[in-house]
């Protein structure tokens, strides 16, 4: 009996997979990229956050047309949409031991600053802060040209800190999810 009720699970799980779809070629545009902050430490204010590693940044256009190469998106710590869309971003840092450390993500720049996002460590007593990774993960609609930037907020330069081992703590991604 167990066993027939697993193999009716499983063939209905495999006659759904028809109905998965993805980006089509030559119809939708595909855009990601991401990447990590190297080894070391950057304390105090970081408007936005730079000195990244590009692992990835591709961009295809909805035609189809291009080599899907390095295209630049991501640079300066400022990532720029290349095509209308909602977008999917992702950050994480590991803040140093004894410091506090909030991060904000920051939509387009200037005059037009949008927090969409906020993350961080808040814990009363420094003497009680041990070393501490965040994330978040963030949905926005955007047409091409909007801008997504990482901040760090914290303000004393000595003990506020992002610390990264080389076990990727800190790092940002974005990704074109879907059409508008």
């Amino acid at each position: 009996m167990f066993f027939s009720c697993v193999t009716a699970v499983f063939l209905l799980t495999l006659s759904s997979l028809t109905v998965v779809s993805g980006h089509t070629l030559g119809t939708d545009a595909v855009s990601y990229f991401y990447a990590n902050i190297p080894s070391g430490s950057k304390c105090g204010p970081q408007r936005p956050v730079t000195g990244w590693e590009n692992i990835v940044d591709r961009y295809r256009p909805a035609d189809g047309t291009g080599a899907s190469v390095n295209n630049g998106q991501f640079s300066g710590g400022i990532f720029t949409t290349p095509a209308a869309g909602v977008y999917h971003c992702c950050a994480s840092f590991r803040c140093k031991q004894g410091g506090y450390c909030d991060w904000t993500v920051i939509r387009n720049g200037g005059t037009t600053d949008q927090v969409i996002g906020a993350f961080g460590t808040r814990n009363t007593g420094i003497s009680s802060n041990g070393w501490a990774s965040h994330s978040i993960c963030v949905l926005n609609r955007a047409q091409a040209g909007v801008t997504f930037r990482l901040t760090f907020e914290s303000g004393s330069s000595s003990t506020d800190c992002i610390e990264e081992t080389l076990w990727r703590y800190g790092t940002f991604s974005c990704y074109l999810a879907t059409r508008l």
